[in-house]
């Protein structure tokens, strides 16, 4: 992912970052998924999703716990939609982080609370982090079309 740039938003810092390529509404399910299972596990406190941007967010934590924090297990997401939301204490990073994902688009956008993390590692804190999730993702989505086209 491509850094974009950094600023403080009502005492949270928002560091946006742009994907290699625009991406759809699968990619945005890996990347949850991804961060899920390799980071936030059972410290995911966030779930929702949004028809459009700015449109109210559907918050689907309980229906994400009770298919054992399986994305595509849910209900709700099997139907597509605009924007996704996940959060959690990222056990990587050390600090709790949200991340929104805006379909049909390439912008992704990572919230962290501590002001004083990127005062200490920099502005591009994240990056690593985040090139990580585009590549698991990715890698993801290329697997299940694999898995289809042999079916």
């Amino acid at each position: 992912m491509i850094f974009q740039g950094i600023k403080e938003i009502n005492d949270w810092m928002l560091v946006e970052y742009h994907s290699t390529w625009s991406y759809g509404y699968d990619f945005m399910l890996d990347a949850a998924q991804v961060m899920i299972d390799t980071d936030f596990k059972e410290n995911t406190q966030r779930f929702a999703v949004a028809e459009i941007s700015g449109s109210q967010d559907q918050e689907r934590l309980n229906e994400l716990k009770a298919e054992n924090y399986i994305i595509r297990n849910c209900e709700t997401a099997n139907r597509e939609h605009g924007v996704l939301t996940i959060s959690g204490m990222s056990d990587i990073m050390e600090c709790p982080i949200q991340i929104v994902f805006f379909n049909q688009t390439n912008i992704v956008r990572l919230f962290c609370p501590f002001k004083k993390y990127f005062e200490l590692h920099g502005e591009h804190a994240f990056d690593n982090y985040m090139n990580s999730i585009e590549i698991k993702a990715y890698c993801l989505d290329t697997e299940r079309k694999v898995q289809s086209a042999k079916e």
